[in-house]
């Protein structure tokens, strides 16, 4: 029997095999264009939305840091505590610094001096 709506042949069922026939959408005129203009968001709201997914993760990231301060777990001295948050800093500095050049550095770990 065929399907009266579509005017394509209904799926063939044997004793074991199961045949389904695939239907081929129509071409649409202009469909692309309005595809296109809706996949790409403004730039702006589009920054907005990763600069916050990116600080929370950051401010989340900090967060877990400010552990480290607990000294019934860790033993520091304050020249580890400046190396450190000079570290983050330099990495804060240079990352804002992309905003307004053209030529970013490559990144770099972190390790303390001695």
């Amino acid at each position: 029997m065929d399907n009266l709506a579509t005017g394509t042949p209904a799926p063939t069922v044997g004793a074991d095999t199961v045949q389904e026939v695939q239907e081929t959408p129509a071409p649409t005129i202009g469909a692309d264009t309005v595809a296109t203009q809706q996949a790409q968001p403004d730039k702006s709201a589009r920054f907005k939305e990763k600069a916050e997914n990116q600080t929370s993760k950051v401010m989340a990231e900090i967060e877990k840091l400010q552990k480290l301060s607990n000294r019934k777990y860790y033993t520091y001295n304050s020249e580890q505590v400046n190396e450190l948050f000079g570290a983050i800093q330099s990495a804060l500095d240079e990352t804002k610094a992309t905003f307004t050049t053209s030529n970013p550095e490559k990144k770099k770990l972190f390790t303390f001096s001695v």
